[in-house]
């Protein structure tokens, strides 16, 4: 026994349990600059954008028809998605402290940030420095500059708490006062062009003190002074994301002491050892861009700083151990939702079987730590999957790849493929992932169009008229649907309820490949929540047996409104097509 302890805490096999707080929970994964502007003032300029002033572009309308270019984008780009690509709307820490009311009633236990560091772009991966929040997600304070004019950005100890950076730790105590935890998404293994470094290279070449934080092929020659033989490694390729150097054991000395800081920063933003006042973990995107040991160590760091720390390898399944991870977060669990209920690839046993196997890559408990995520900023939309069925998941299914993709809003049938795939999304064992408005019914197909401003109550959004991107005429009206949101608050509420749905085990009671069906049961104690799944397109009798209930148990569906009653320790109903039901003994 003494040996197993020893190889799962070294990686061998199975990690050790997440931290115990993170099972179960319901998370809300949202883009800062798109969620809400509580602060006009600090909107971004095109002098800070393009170091030009005269450049003609200005944050963009929150209401405005997304599928149509301004006049400033038609002056700077010939078609639609790059001028998308370069939008900003103004979303702000005040915005998202304003809504995390409207957070708390829809019943999230957790937020996931999209990168918050300073940087030019709407995303925020492109990173100008990793230990300040970006200036436009919080107050414009002229002493700011004063003070940050005085830094030595590679030496932490002359750091200084932006306006922003404040602002950032009042959001945190707001979420933690909620009851709501923070996890803030980074990556390390490359930056931005504007890096506060390789600004620094770029200046003074080879005579620079950071040149070695980069691999640098070929220095700029002098006596070419109108040519550039400036050449380094780069992210993809992509001058703009010039990447770390690396060694066998990841990031060089430099880099890694300053991603090292950075980390503790967050962690423990006033620096008096207690954690409380910081994240509650992080989301690591590209983790396969450094190596194993790298994280080893990093993971290490962030656990001396917070034991109870949750650490998520986002990189979607790369075949990284995920040893040093709490969780080694896979996109498989969206694409096997999205096969066996839309696109119709999988049987129920072959679905199961995913299941399956995506649970045996953690504990018992990290089962339910694992994100139960189904879209993101890297997909479709949830609601645009069921309108585009026929189209694979996350096969890039962008306005260019896919010039006669759907965008109108689904009808009926559509909705209702939705609500079962909510309903097994939040009953099967894990932590689901909610992206923000979709529980609006928010409509998108992959980046950029995924990233739409969010859809408020109240707000009076002009018609989506697509012709620009696809010739189509028709047009829809974007609305804040309460229908969607109260499905959404309801499927959270019968989380928090039922221990069983949260924590609980899962056992597989009925696989049908000839008739689609599926069911499995969740249970913790004596408590028991039943769940079965018609993916076919015909009504089905269904007979689920060896329930372990008393005779003449009733079984209520709480969102179909019918109830059934145990016969011989066995239940017999017929489920419609393409339904889901919930099935909770004594009316739950």
């Amino acid at each position: 026994m003494v040996l197993l302890a020893v190889m799962l805490a070294e990686g061998h096999g199975q990690h050790p349990d997440p931290p115990a707080w993170a099972r179960g929970l319901t998370w809300y994964l949202l883009m800062p600059d798109r969620f809400a502007n509580g602060d006009t003032l600090n909107d971004p300029k095109p002098e800070f954008l393009f170091d030009d002033d005269r450049i003609p572009w200005k944050v963009s309308s929150w209401t405005a028809n997304w599928y149509e270019r301004t006049v400033e984008e038609k002056m700077l780009h010939d078609s639609f998605t790059p001028a998308a690509l370069l939008r900003q709307y103004g979303g702000d820490l005040d915005g998202l402290i304003g809504r995390l009311d409207y957070l708390d009633s829809l019943g999230v236990d957790g937020i996931i940030l999209l990168p918050v560091f300073e940087a030019r772009s709407a995303h925020k991966f492109d990173v100008s420095t990793l230990h300040h929040v970006d200036r436009h997600f919080g107050p414009l304070a002229d002493i700011d500059t004063t003070f940050l004019n005085r830094e030595q950005p590679a030496d932490p100890l002359t750091w200084y708490m932006t306006s922003a950076d404040r602002r950032f730790v009042d959001f945190i105590a707001e979420a933690h006062r909620r009851g709501m935890k923070v996890l803030m998404m980074a990556q390390f293994a490359h930056v931005g062009a504007h890096f506060w470094a390789f600004q620094d290279v770029l200046k003074k070449q080879e005579r620079s003190e950071y040149g070695g934080w980069f691999r640098v092929h070929e220095w700029d020659r002098p006596e070419t002074p109108y040519d550039s033989e400036f050449r380094y490694e780069r992210m993809w390729n992509i001058d703009a994301f010039p990447a770390f150097r690396q060694d066998t054991l990841g990031l060089v000395s430099g880099p890694k002491e300053y991603v090292f800081a950075a980390t503790r920063r967050w962690m423990d933003p006033n620096g008096d050892g207690d954690p409380s006042d910081g994240i509650d973990g992080w989301c690591v995107d590209l983790v396969q861009q450094l190596p194993d040991a790298f994280w080893q160590q990093w993971t290490a760091h962030c656990r001396s700083i917070n034991p109870s720390a949750l650490l998520v390898n986002f990189g979607f399944g790369t075949g990284l151990s995920a040893a040093p991870f709490d969780i080694d977060q896979s996109r498989e669990f969206g694409r096997s939702l999205s096969e066996f209920l839309l696109n119709r690839l999988l049987t129920s046993t072959s679905f199961d079987s995913r299941m399956l196997s995506q649970r045996s890559r953690t504990t018992l408990q990290g089962s339910d730590v694992l994100f139960g995520l189904v879209d993101c900023h890297e997909t479709d939309r949830l609601a645009s999957m069921c309108v585009n069925d026929s189209l694979g998941y996350d096969r890039h299914n962008s306005l260019l790849t896919h010039p006669g993709y759907d965008l109108r809003p689904p009808d009926e049938h559509e909705r209702r493929l939705r609500r079962m795939l909510l309903l097994l999304q939040f009953t099967l064992p894990g932590a689901p992932v909610i992206y923000y408005g979709d529980e609006a019914g928010m409509t998108g197909a992959d980046d950029p169009d995924n990233r739409k401003p969010m859809r408020w109550p109240g707000m009076d959004f002009a018609p989506e008229n697509t012709f620009e991107v696809n010739g189509e005429r028709l047009a829809f009206v974007p609305h804040f649907d309460s229908t969607l949101f109260n499905y959404y608050q309801a499927l959270i509420r019968l989380r928090n309820t039922h221990a069983a749905l949260r924590s609980g085990a899962m056992q597989t009671l009925l696989l049908d490949d000839h008739a689609s069906l599926y069911a499995f049961v969740r249970s913790a104690g004596i408590e028991k929540v039943f769940v079965v799944v018609n993916a076919s397109d015909t009504a089905q009798p269904c007979v689920l047996p060896y329930l372990g209930l008393p005779e003449g148990s009733r079984l209520d569906d709480p969102f179909l409104g019918v109830s059934f009653y145990t016969r011989r320790d066995a239940v017999s109903f017929v489920i419609p097509a393409r339904t889901a039901t919930l099935l909770i003994p004594g009316g739950g």
